[in-house]
């Protein structure tokens, strides 16, 4: 697989609102400004010159034929698009979860958007048939590289089944650039579990049927989705609603299934900040459980 439906998912993120040229223009209801800023690193994989002229595209898009006054920002350093956030010069962010976890509090993020997946895309940690995971120690884990949820998860399980982090039980962790990879690896048996998105490994199953056999579910996380576009609070829910209005209906009109079909994915949907909450939960959990570690080591 070039490139796998999640990075594909990424790429949709930062288009999707081009599906504001699908419907006739009528004004904003308030003198507000869409200020997107984008988290470059989701895009980590991709062409980035394309991704800017995407969003270059949506915002003239917006400003021409839905009249929603707009701009549109890059960023590769989360402090300053969090410092921009803070001073007002953008009311709109696109970034992975664990970045809206790890920079920005639930109350201050209002509606926004995300990729509608066939299925979730949840975590499975994935064993060798009849393995389990009652022994950590020595054990090699396939993961998808640079995903911020996968590595926090794992640190978390090493934590509460060992009390230590990874490092020191030792686990060995070998970073795969997509889902397929990581459970082909599981099938030559050349690591002992693999993590995967569970979308990601549906997918890598309809092209492979025999990846099916390569392990049984041991551990599991549950959410809907990792990436979304999310609204500053402070901005009016009549703005949200009009800046909002056109992505639920994107597949109904002939441009925006074409779009769509491009990147794998049936539909876009309205996302809310409670999507964010099992990432929240886990990342709480994980500073809970690394500090009681580090505590008991430096305990004489």
């Amino acid at each position: 697989m070039k490139t796998s439906l999640l990075w594909r998912q990424r790429l949709l993120l930062s288009t999707l609102l081009l599906s504001a040229a699908l419907l006739p223009a009528w004004a904003a209801p308030t003198a507000e400004t869409a200020r997107l800023g984008m988290y470059m690193k989701i895009a980590r994989d991709l062409n980035r010159s394309d991704v800017r002229a995407s969003l270059e595209v949506w915002n003239e898009e917006l400003v021409r034929k839905f009249q929603v006054p707009s701009t549109v920002r890059f960023y590769s350093d989360v402090d300053v698009l969090r410092h921009d956030f803070d001073t007002g010069q953008i009311n709109l962010v696109i970034a992975d979860a664990m970045t809206f976890v790890r920079h920005f509090k639930a109350e201050e993020l209002a509606s926004g958007f995300t990729a509608k997946l066939p299925t979730s895309a949840s975590l499975l940690l994935l064993g060798r048939p009849g393995g389990g995971i009652s022994q950590l120690a020595g054990k090699t884990i396939a993961r998808l590289e640079d995903d911020d949820v996968s590595s926090t998860y794992l640190e978390t399980l090493c934590l509460q089944r060992t009390g230590k982090e990874c490092a020191a039980v030792p686990v060995t962790f070998v970073a795969v650039p997509n889902n397929h990879q990581a459970v082909s690896r599981l099938l030559f048996k050349q690591v002992d579990f693999a993590l995967v998105n569970q979308h990601g490994y549906e997918t890598a199953i309809e092209l492979n049927p025999q990846l099916r056999k390569a392990g049984e579910l041991v551990e599991k996380m549950s959410f809907e989705n990792q990436f979304f576009g999310f609204f500053n609070s402070k901005v009016s829910p009549e703005f949200q609603r009009f800046a909002l209005r056109s992505i639920e209906n994107m597949h109904l009109e002939p441009r925006g299934r074409q779009m769509l079909d491009v990147f794998k994915t049936e539909r876009v949907a309205r996302a809310e900040p409670i999507m964010l909450k099992p990432f929240y939960q886990l990342e709480r959990e994980y500073r809970d459980l690394r500090t009681e570690a580090r505590r008991k080591e430096r305990k004489p």
